[in-house]
């Protein structure tokens, strides 16, 4: 038997341990049931019960009576109920009402679990009892429970010895062996091997690994060894080594010293170049970059990195027309200077100076190309040229009004006198009508009848409009002194707008006649310290914009019935100062517009339709000889808003601008 377990794998062996554990436990089941089978106290009783009904001396008795008699005859039971039936089974007498009329009918009934049929000679008793068992009977079942529970506690510890022979006990072996291993570092340690099963196998596998591990544990110790005189032949090569770099450090050292001077030396040269206001650019004699500075970067928005050491057309493209004059020093060790050149970068125009310089080193053939940036300057000469046509502009303007002004008044002149003639209120004039045979009378009823009155008025009233021309002429013309005198600012507003409307209506694309003029003036505005001819001359400037930007946006407006040209003028006060605010509803500017818009020379208008100087020269008036402010605020398709504020002094403040 025990040979036959040894053999079996671990979970045979449990379920063997388990399958007689359970065969066990059904034999005593089985036992015990027979066992209460045979010992069945209620059948022993019944028999009791039998003969106390034939007794002859019983057979006329009441339900009631019987009950008392059954009950006084024998204790093996109690009898609750009770009911008597004939011999044909029918009810005679009963205490209760709960048992059928007829024993054919205990089908019909509800009967207690402990009633019982018991037949007599004549008749037939049905009664409920209730059983009593005897102390006897209560030792008998308390010896034999004993028994099956110490049988049972048997059975478990047969199983449990078993369990920890031939599973347990090879565990706690295999864990106590890799305790031991594990702790002394001992590998040549072995697991015993109880059983040919799983737990065998394991043991057997970790016996060929410690194996293993004790043939490699040896090689590692061989090789340690080695590993030590490898290091001890590695120290005395690093005593050498550590001389020899400490010979080499000093080597080291020195150089670093040169090379940090020499690096600070060509800092200090890169520095002083890159100080430079002008772009210095060095070229080789294959035309190739060999230095770069910051102002050549900035020109040309091209980093040093990205241009040292290619070719000088990839990295200055504006500089391909001027190779002659390049080409020209490098071979003939010639200075050469170009002047004005037109460059072009992020649509903004600036003009450059060129200046080649070769260079005199007989080893290294190259050239030093400076460029100065003289865009200001060359601004500042257009805008004084500019300035001196304006003047001599002004000068023809005045002369041509004062030509206009003669031939003008002798027509108002004339037409006076001709009113003054036909007047039938006048004595010479009836005299003179007598005189020749006609009625002055009728003289005036053909004048009416033929509309010569309404001609004569027509002349009279283009006369006025043309002398209000002459004399705005004259007054934008006339030398203004340079002194800020207390204005009335908006009789400056009118005159500039009568100025635009009679002025610019001649010219095709201003037509202020077309624009909605609207003005909103602060009435409560005090007078304001300036030069009036300036400041119209900036609100012209204001307005003719405004009337080019309608015009243009107008072609694009032409479907939309709810949009017209419109311009608003506004003034106000604004604490110390005088806000006057001109506002169209035009195609209005995007940022890039709006930051170069004071600039001088900056213009969006075609060539030839604008010098871009008038608003520059308009924030410098105000600016700088009225000490305000000029800005504009603007949204694409939104219109253009330019405000200007001016400080509001007394007229014993006035400045005089030199």
């Amino acid at each position: 038997m025990r040979a036959f377990f040894r053999q079996l794998k671990v979970r045979q062996k449990v379920f063997a341990l388990i399958a007689l554990a359970m065969i066990g436990i059904s034999i005593l089941n089985v036992s015990s049931n027979f066992w209460l089978a045979t010992k069945n106290p209620v059948q022993h009783h019944l028999s009791v019960l039998t003969p106390l009904l034939h007794n002859h001396k019983n057979h006329q008795l009441s339900s009631e009576k019987w009950l008392q008699h059954l009950n006084e005859q024998q204790d093996s039971f109690k009898v609750l109920h009770l009911a008597v039936y004939d011999i044909n089974g029918e009810l005679l007498n009963q205490t209760s009402d709960q048992f059928p009329t007829n024993l054919n009918q205990t089908h019909l009934v509800n009967l207690d679990k402990d009633a019982i049929v018991i037949p007599g000679p004549k008749f037939t008793i049905m009664a409920n009892v209730m059983p009593q068992v005897t102390e006897f009977y209560l030792l008998e079942m308390l010896v034999f429970s004993l028994f099956i529970l110490f049988f049972g506690l048997s059975l478990i510890y047969v199983i449990l010895y078993f369990t920890n022979r031939l599973i347990t006990l090879p565990i706690y072996s295999l864990i106590n062996t890799t305790n031991e291993i594990a702790m002394e570092q001992n590998y040549s340690l072995r697991a015993q091997q109880f059983y040919p099963d799983e737990i065998g196998s394991l043991a057997e596998n970790l016996n060929y690994m410690l194996n293993r591990i004790e043939q490699d544990d040896l090689m590692l110790r061989e090789e340690k060894e080695k590993a030590d005189q490898a290091r001890k032949r590695a120290l005395e090569l690093s005593k050498k080594m550590h001389d020899t770099n400490a010979r080499l450090g000093f080597e080291v050292k020195v150089r670093s010293r040169v090379e940090h001077k020499l690096t600070d030396f060509q800092h200090y040269l890169n520095n002083i170049i890159d100080s430079m206001p002008s772009a210095i650019i060095a070229i080789d004699h294959e035309l190739k970059v060999t230095q770069w500075n910051k102002g050549a970067s900035q020109i040309t928005r091209i980093t040093r990195d990205d241009a040292i050491y290619q070719p000088l057309e990839e990295s200055c493209g504006f500089l391909i027309t001027h190779l002659p004059e390049i080409t020209n020093s490098l071979e003939k060790k010639t200075i050469n200077k170009v002047e004005r050149i037109s460059y072009t970068i992020n649509q903004q125009t600036s003009f450059l100076d060129l200046t080649i310089y070769p260079l005199d080193d007989t080893t290294h053939s190259g050239a030093v190309i400076r460029i100065d940036d003289v865009t200001q300057r060359t601004q500042m000469e257009d805008m004084m040229i500019q300035s001196e046509k304006m003047m001599s502009l002004g000068g023809l303007a005045a002369g041509m009004a004062h030509e206009i002004n003669n031939p003008l008044g002798a027509i108002v002149q004339t037409v006076q006198n001709i009113r003054r003639r036909l007047n039938p209120s006048v004595n010479k004039n009836i005299e003179e009508a007598q005189a020749i045979g006609i009625n002055m009378d009728n003289i005036c009823k053909y004048v009416e009848s033929r509309g010569i009155i309404s001609f004569l008025d027509n002349i009279a009233q283009a006369g006025e409009r043309a002398s209000t021309i002459v004399n705005n002429m004259l007054q934008f013309s006339r030398q203004s002194p340079k002194r800020m005198q207390p204005q009335n600012l908006h009789h400056i507003i009118d005159r500039s707008i009568s100025i635009a409307r009679n002025e610019y209506s001649l010219s095709k694309g201003y037509d202020f006649k077309t624009i909605d003029l609207v003005k909103d003036f602060d009435l409560t505005l005090d007078e304001v310290p300036c030069i009036p001819s300036e400041i119209e001359q900036v609100i012209l400037n204001l307005l003719k914009n405004a009337a080019q930007a309608l015009q243009e946006f107008k072609t694009s407006k032409e479907l939309d019935l709810n949009w017209y040209s419109q311009i608003h003028i506004s003034t106000r006060k604004q604490n110390s100062h005088a806000e006057l605010v001109i506002e169209d509803n035009g195609p209005g500017m995007d940022e890039d517009t709006i930051r170069h818009i004071f600039e001088p020379f900056f213009t969006t208008k075609e060539v030839g339709m604008g010098t871009g100087l008038g608003l520059s020269v308009s924030f410098f008036i105000i600016t700088d000889h009225h000490q305000g402010q000029m800005r504009v605020q603007s949204t694409p398709g939104s219109g253009t808003r330019f405000i200007i504020t001016l400080p509001l002094q007394d007229e014993s403040s006035a400045n005089l601008i030199e």
